[in-house]
């Protein structure tokens, strides 16, 4: 599928991700710090930073990610992907980043995803960005009324263009216009049969517990989304930095 990119640069094209978002049932996981996010708070938000819509060629809303202005050179990011659309998270995400460095002069691009929202920082990693650490109370969660651990994750510029010539080199060697004809076959080797090891109970009631949250997670449709921090800032916690200072 063919994606479109573009500035959200009138009221409706900025209220309806809130919308869909809602309808959805997305706004607690999107904007977490809030207890019960409004539009108003959406729209001052996002008033803060640069709102792109990923929408497809006849002009559906299929994801939209939030750009605000960080430190020096540096854009936070935040990311949603609707329902429909979850299983694209990742091609949409990136693409989203390739048109960020290919429109802005930006030096990179970071988020804090909230520690328990594995998938959060597990969708970042798919899409190219470092994890670089975790930081202590980073992220506020309005439900829980409290602050829980933030994983910082980064991706420069720098890095962006070398996994795009890793990716373009890639295709040359996958075979793409007939490389691969001439590859010299190479005897199968069978492997050694792995010896069975009784996996702990305590371990093993761990990977149901997680298997279970992450089922959850897919039929709330939030697997497909990078939650960090610029949409989950409460009033409170806001800031205003801009771009070279």
């Amino acid at each position: 599928m063919n994606f479109v990119y573009r500035r959200a640069d009138t009221e409706a094209g900025r209220d309806e991700p809130f919308h869909r978002m809602r309808q959805e049932g997305l706004l607690g996981c999107a904007m977490y710090a809030f207890a019960a996010p409004t539009l108003e708070d959406w729209r001052r938000v996002t008033a803060q930073g640069l709102l792109l819509r990923c929408e497809e060629a006849a002009g559906r809303l299929l994801a939209c990610a939030v750009f605000t202005p960080w430190r020096g050179n540096l854009l936070e990011f935040d990311f949603t992907a609707f329902r429909e659309s979850a299983r694209l998270a990742p091609a949409m995400a990136r693409g989203g980043f390739a048109w960020i460095f290919g429109h802005t002069a930006c030096a990179g691009i970071v988020g804090i995803c909230p520690a328990p929202n594995r998938h959060a920082w597990r969708l970042a990693e798919a899409c190219g960005f470092r994890v670089l650490g975790r930081l202590a109370g980073a992220c506020f969660y309005a439900r829980k009324g409290r602050h829980v651990d933030g994983v910082l994750v980064a991706l420069s510029r720098a890095e962006w263009a070398a996994d795009a010539a890793r990716s373009e080199t890639r295709e040359d060697t996958m075979g793409f216009g007939g490389g691969m004809s001439s590859t010299p076959s190479v005897p199968e080797v069978t492997p050694a049969p792995k010896q069975e090891v009784a996996k702990p109970v305590t371990e093993a009631a761990t990977a149901a517990r997680q298997d279970q949250r992450d089922k959850a997670a897919k039929a709330a449709g939030i697997t497909g989304s990078v939650y960090t921090s610029p949409l989950a800032r409460a009033r409170g916690e806001e800031r205003k930095t801009l771009l070279g200072q």
